[in-house]
C-alpha cells in the first residue's frame, strides 16, 4: 500500500510470528502458497530465512509481473517451489538475476539474508547499489507517485473488488484446546485465553 504522501507501507502479513531472532525456529505450516519457502512445505523447522525467500518471490514478481513458481492450484504451486528453477529472461540485468538466485536458494542456510547480519547482507547487494537506505528509512526520498485523495476516508484508489463487499464480522469461535493454542503461541494475533 501507499501512505498519503506516497511512501510504501507493508500492510498484509497475514500470519506473522513474533520474536523470531537469528537462530530461532518454528514449524507452523502457514503462508501464502506462492511465497512459501521449501522448508515450510517439507515440514521442517524454519527460521527467518523463509522471509528472505518470500522477498525473492516478491522481487521476481515486481520485475517480471509473474510468479517464479506457477501452477493451476496450490499443489502444483508447491510442486513447482520444490522442483522447478525460476526462469530468467536473457535481457534481465545480471544484478537482478544474482539477487534472485541468492534469495531463491532452496537451502535456507545458504540463502541470502539467513546469516547473523540478516538484512545488511541483502541491502549490500549490487542490486541495491543506488539505494541510500538512510534516506529511505527517514523518508527523504521523494516518492514517484502520490495518491490523489479527497479525504482520510476516501477509498477511490482501492479496487472495487474489495470495497464493494459488505464487511462481515468473523464469527466468534469456541476456545481452542491447550494443544491447539500451543501451535499458535508466538503469533501476533494469539489471544491470551489463560
Amino acid at each position: 500500500m501507499l501512505t498519503l504522501d506516497g511512501h510504501i507501507k507493508v500492510a498484509d502479513y497475514g500470519l506473522c510470528k513474533e520474536d523470531m531472532w537469528y537462530g530461532s525456529t518454528t514449524s507452523t505450516f502457514c503462508g501464502t502458497p506462492e511465497f512459501m519457502a521449501p522448508e515450510i512445505l517439507l515440514d521442517k523447522k524454519y527460521g527467518r530465512a523463509v522471509d528472505w525467500w518470500a522477498f525473492g518471490v516478491l522481487i521476481y514478481q515486481m520485475l517480471l509481473q509473474q510468479s517464479p513458481f506457477r501452477g493451476e492450484d496450490e499443489d502444483e504451486i508447491y510442486d513447482a517451489i520444490l522442483a522447478d528453477e525460476p526462469l530468467y529472461p536473457i535481457h534481465m540485468p545480471r544484478d537482478s538475476v544474482s539477487i534472485l538466485q541468492k534469495l531463491l536458494t532452496r537451502e535456507p542456510e545458504q540463502r541470502l539474508g539467513s546469516g547473523p547480519t540478516d538484512a545488511q547482507e541483502v541491502m549490500s547487494q549490487p542490486f541495491f547499489r543506488n539505494i541510500n537506505w538512510d534516506d529511505i528509512y527517514h523518508k527523504r526520498v521523494e516518492p514517484p507517485f502520490k495518491p490523489s485523495i479527497k479525504s482520510a476516508t476516501d477509498t477511490s484508489n482501492f479496487d472495487s473488488e474489495f470495497t464493494s463487499v459488505t464487511p462481515v464480522l468473523t464469527p466468534v469461535q469456541s476456545v481452542l484446546s491447550q494443544a491447539m493454542q500451543e501451535e499458535f503461541r508466538g503469533f501476533s494475533y494469539t489471544a491470551d485465553f489463560e
